[in-house]
């Protein structure tokens, strides 16, 4: 059995990964933000994607929302705050129901020491090439940054915020710039990659992507 941590967003998440929530014996747990607080949050959209591209993002999430909502209602699915999920997924793998962790869109850090202590995987499918490409919205902020590439990243968590063992990667190469088309094209390769994963095909990236995105950095 698998827990899913995420968001509960039909428009950049649900529509991409309801394939995995809905698969037996699943549980997806929404978090929901307190620590941040709701102006901070959209402020930080709003930066980050411009107003057209917000205003955009919350028409199709209306209507994703009303394409979807039928199918989501079939979801095994808790609401946390982010001040209370790890004590929460903690008591969840106490169960012994679970046998993996996914973390895509999590917008807090998950105790990595969960790892270790109950001898349980936690992986992080992120929408970004790490070590380069952290934080929230980091397809976006890496466009600003010129980035040739983007990507996706499924690791092991640890201690370090978007860092950790990382178990398969992909990416693809950036011919326009335009935020929400390569913000989906990266949730399209992020719920590829978990596919990917579950088939047993790990990903690796060419050595010419890490040289460039390390020289990017530099």
């Amino acid at each position: 059995m698998d827990i899913y941590i995420t968001q509960n967003s039909y428009y950049f998440v649900h529509r991409h990964f309801i394939k995995f929530f809905l698969r037996d014996n699943s549980h997806v747990i929404y978090v929901v933000e307190k620590k941040r607080g709701i102006l901070k949050k959209y402020y930080e959209i709003i930066t980050s994607f411009g107003v057209m591209n917000t205003l955009f993002s919350v028409i199709m999430e209306c209507i994703y929302f009303l394409l979807m909502l039928r199918k989501t209602r079939g979801l095994t699915a808790s609401t946390v705050s982010d001040q209370n999920i790890n004590n929460f997924l903690e008591n969840k793998i106490k169960s012994g129901l679970y046998n993996r962790i996914f973390s895509i869109g999590c917008p807090c850090m998950i105790d990595s020491s969960l790892q270790e202590k109950y001898g349980i995987n936690i992986y992080n499918l992120h929408g970004g090439i790490v070590p380069f490409q952290k934080g929230r919205f980091s397809p976006v902020k890496s466009l600003h940054k010129g980035h040739k590439y983007l990507g996706a990243s499924l690791y092991l968590i640890s201690n370090i915020f978007d860092e950790g063992s990382i178990i398969s990667q992909d990416y693809f190469k950036v011919h326009k710039k335009n935020i929400i088309l390569n913000y989906n094209k990266v949730l399209v390769l992020s719920s590829d990659l978990l596919s990917s994963f579950f088939e047993g095909d790990l990903k690796k990236l060419p050595t010419k992507v890490f040289k460039n995105l390390e020289n990017n950095r530099s």
